[in-house]
């Protein structure tokens, strides 16, 4: 099949290192083995110039800003900052019209050639994919990652809240199918007015030929200077709603029991400075070792380096909507996982059988699991070679681009008849 994978999103390089062009480029590289045609269609490549392009399998449609709406944001965003105001709205309105300014130059380049459907990764007043569906008679199908304005509404200000509400309830209730990442994502789609017969549940996966168990890299461990003791490992965004604050205190308990453990934090984010302040001032700051951001090449190897992997996410003021990726990715390189009892965490790990599970939030029961584990080299081996196993077998981006597929012919069948 012929398909255009639109990514409308600002925040998602696709050829970047964050988690979410991770999922892009995995979902398109299973189409491609899969036999299928992919164009993908994205205004970002890149977040920085100094980053190295991650390989992407598939044709892609670089449609960036143009100037004209360019100057209009910049305009916006020099009277805010005359008047000394911080406000969302130069960023707002970039969304909205990069999104109008996508729409054009899709027509352009599929109505003589339309694919046999869309796939659109949801995005903030990302309305394109519907418009285009429309114009080209395919089917739409949504990837829904998060309740984006909610979600903006939480994390980030924003002056056009009532709009970006409306925008994305205007996008789902007109997808062919709308496959939410959780089952809470799919509970919040069917509240906007989604038919529950389209809303469907599709966790993210792993590449299983690049996460796959192995012994650890001796090269890998000198080069981040790990040396002889256990490691602990969290992969991911330096963000507050990942729990990364919990990663400093339980070092310094753990180094008590554990002298010569370290901690491995392989990403990036504004909660980086915080955090290694924080390993300092407790004086266990040659005890962690930060990455950045790196190529997902490099992410295995670096796992494999992990007695025990980390998801500590922290208890949340609203539903944990996540599909971690980390969570797969731990599980897929066969080792032992200490995680959140959270949303869909507690659905893929079976506590004590594929991982060890405690309360958001309970820093003596995450104290408690790790130190279990790395007192244990036996149940860790169990944990990791059994996790592996369920990852491999049940969630892989092989997995869930059949499931797509089927669901487009599905919806191509609907239509026919």
């Amino acid at each position: 099949m012929k398909i255009a994978y639109l990514c409308p999103d600002l925040g998602i390089p696709v050829l970047g290192h964050k988690g979410a062009s991770v999922h892009v480029r995995g979902l398109v590289a299973a189409f491609v083995r899969a036999g299928h045609s992919v164009v993908v269609a994205a205004p970002l490549l890149n977040k920085s110039p100094w980053e190295e392009p991650a390989r992407l399998e598939a044709p892609l449609l670089h449609l960036p800003l143009g100037a004209d709406a360019q100057a209009a944001i910049f305009s916006l965003k020099a009277f805010s900052e005359m008047l000394g105001v911080d406000n969302s709205l130069p960023g707002e309105l970039r969304r909205i019209l990069c999104n109008q300014e996508l729409l054009t130059q899709l027509k352009r380049r599929f109505e003589h050639d339309p694919p046999d459907f869309i796939y659109e990764r949801a995005s903030l007043y990302a309305t394109a994919g519907v418009s285009l569906a429309c114009e080209l008679t395919v089917p739409l199908l949504v990837e829904l990652n998060a309740p984006l304005a909610v979600e903006q509404s939480a994390y980030r200000a924003t002056g056009l809240g009532e709009l970006a509400a409306q925008a994305e309830r205007w996008t789902l209730t007109r997808a062919d199918a709308v496959l939410a990442v959780s089952t809470p994502l799919r509970d919040y789609a069917v509240s906007l007015g989604v038919e529950s017969s389209r809303a469907h549940v599709v966790p993210n996966g792993v590449d299983p030929t690049l996460f796959r168990p192995g012994p650890p890299n001796p090269a890998v461990r000198a080069r981040w200077g790990l040396g002889d003791g256990p490691v602990l490992g969290f992969v991911g965004g330096l963000r507050p709603w990942h729990g990364v604050d919990a990663l400093p205190g339980l070092l310094s308990r753990l180094i008590e029991r554990h002298p010569t453990a370290r901690l491995l934090v392989a990403g990036d984010g504004p909660q980086r400075g915080a955090l290694e302040r924080d390993l300092h001032e407790r004086g266990i700051g040659r005890s962690a070792v930060f990455t950045g951001s790196l190529l997902q090449e490099s992410v295995a190897a670096l796992i494999r380096q992990f007695d025990v992997a980390l998801a500590p996410y922290p208890r949340l003021e609203h539903a944990f909507y996540f599909s971690p990726l980390k969570l797969f990715e731990y599980m897929a390189c066969g080792v032992p996982i200490v995680a959140a009892a959270a949303g869909q965490i507690a659905e893929v790990i079976r506590d004590g059988e594929t991982g060890l599970l405690y309360p958001p939030g309970d820093s003596d029961a995450l104290l408690a699991a790790c130190d279990r584990l790395l007192a244990d080299s036996t149940l860790r081996f169990r944990l990791g070679d059994a996790a592996a196993k369920e990852i491999h077998g049940r969630y892989t981006w092989d997995r869930n681009a059949a499931c797509v597929v089927d669901l487009a012919r599905s919806v191509a069948r609907r239509r026919q008849a």
